[in-house]
């Protein structure tokens, strides 16, 4: 009998000392889905389709704002601030059919479909969007780099000039002035310009006198003079001139317009 008891005490000790490992289970490996693609062809209705070019259109538009505009306000094209634009929304049958998708696999789906996909993931450049950030980004460089150039540059020989608007002709035969500031295309000099006038003397014939500009050049092409290449700069000047000596008082004393043109050396833009 007591070897019995023995048996039952010693069993009961062994199953109560297996019962927790067996409950014990081994942890879970860490994992992550796997997305197997469709091989099935893609077919899109005519409202997808229409849906879908919709959508690019809207995302290569956006995509230009945001490369034009990178951490700056937006503009349209009179210069305003406008309100940025946000992302289109994809639609949303279309993330399912580019889900399991890479690079090589994508060429087996229609053009439309695989440039929508590669939009999705950021698997590539819009090459409309790269040519306009480096379009910008040289038309940045290309104004912020210092230009130096001679005196000479400045210089303009003027030349052919005639009066504007008064009802008595002047003729400009020639002259030079010197340029000060450059805004773009349009120089402005300060220090009055000298011109050899061809005037009436009232009395039927004319007469040479001196005349002072002052005003405004506009470039308007680069021109070759006595050279292969284009070595001189032709420009449009509008001034205000004054005489020294002229019995025509009818004109007041606050000048009268003229215009013409003038010559100076080429500015060396590189």
């Amino acid at each position: 009998m007591r070897r019995l008891l023995r048996v039952a005490l010693a069993f009961g000790c062994l199953l109560l000392t297996c019962r927790p490992t067996a409950a014990q289970q081994p942890p879970l490996l860490p994992s992550s889905p796997v997305v197997i693609p469709d091989d099935r062809p893609v077919q899109l209705s005519d409202a997808q389709e229409r849906e879908l070019a919709h959508w690019l259109d809207q995302m290569s538009k956006w995509q230009r704002a945001e490369k034009r505009w990178p951490n700056q306000p937006a503009h349209d094209a009179y210069g305003r601030i406008v309100v940025r634009r946000p992302q289109p929304e994809a639609p949303d049958w279309l993330s399912p059919i580019c889900a399991g998708h890479d690079e090589t696999s994508l060429s087996s789906l229609p053009e439309q479909v695989a440039r929508a996909c590669r939009l999705l993931a950021r698997l590539s450049v819009d090459p409309e969007v790269k040519a306009l950030q480096q379009q910008t980004q040289n038309a940045r460089a290309n104004n912020e780099r210092l230009i130096k150039g001679s005196f000479l540059s400045r210089v303009h020989l003027d030349g052919l000039w005639s009066t504007t608007s008064s009802d008595v002709r002047f003729y400009g035969l020639v002259g030079s002035h010197v340029s000060l500031v450059d805004v773009g295309r349009v120089q402005f000099f300060g220090p009055p310009g000298v011109l050899l006038l061809s005037v009436p003397d009232g009395n039927g014939s004319r007469q040479i006198r001196v005349g002072y500009t002052w005003g405004m050049s506009v470039r308007l092409a680069d021109v070759r003079v006595f050279g292969a290449r284009k070595n001189a700069t032709l420009f449009l000047s509008v001034t205000k001139c004054w005489t020294v000596g002229s019995n025509l008082d009818r004109l007041g004393t606050g000048g009268f317009d003229i215009a013409g043109l003038s010559l100076a050396p080429r500015k060396n833009r590189q």
